[in-house]
């Protein structure tokens, strides 16, 4: 009679065991689950219908966002991993959502995108999140207001992608394409 109740008390600290496991693991997973859809309802919720238009994307852990991963990637040896990340989970559409800075914000990967993005002074503003403006400073290039960007734009890239701007390398590309030239005559016959 004895050796049953032993049984039965292992029994029930077995069962105690089992449902402390569980409730922390469902606990766990709840927070969890809980902290990465916060910034989804906080930026995501108040645009409506329009949140269905934005690109896929992550929005990471409340106020950090993808910071932390942003911050590692970019001390690492491989800076493009962070947005490798984006690519190997959502696929290779080039513009991706995420929590930078401290703002929601949207990364484009692709050159025609960008393009676009840094063109289209109607449907796209200049502007940086507030953390950056106050770590860069207010008086820096970033904190300009639009009128005055796009006007320092229009006076800084006119010369650097004007037609006299690049005739100006070419007696340099001469000399190289030359002393190239000369190298491979003097090296004898390539066999493949």
């Amino acid at each position: 009679m004895m050796v049953s109740g032993v049984g039965s008390m292992e029994l029930g600290s077995i069962w105690m065991v089992v449902l402390f496991t569980t409730s922390f693991l469902g606990v766990f997973v709840t927070v969890k689950w809980l902290l990465m859809n916060i910034n989804q309802w906080l930026y995501e919720r108040p645009l409506g219908e329009k949140r269905f238009s934005l690109p896929p994307g992550d929005l990471g852990l409340p106020f950090i966002g993808n910071m932390w991963f942003f911050l590692k990637t970019h001390k690492s040896a491989k800076p493009e991993s962070f947005i490798d990340f984006f690519v190997s989970r959502f696929g290779k559409i080039g513009i991706y959502k995420a929590f930078m800075f401290g703002s929601p914000s949207i990364i484009c990967t692709v050159p025609e995108t960008c393009k676009r993005v840094l063109t289209d002074d109607d449907a796209f503003k200049p502007g940086w999140p507030l953390a950056t403006v106050e770590l860069i400073g207010r008086k820096s290039f970033v904190a300009i207001s639009f009128e005055e960007h796009k006007r320092l734009r229009k006076l800084t890239a006119a010369p650097v992608n004007g037609h006299e701007a690049l005739s100006l390398y070419i007696p340099y590309i001469e000399e190289i394409v030359i002393s190239s030239l000369e190298k491979l005559a003097t090296m004898g016959q390539i066999e493949f």
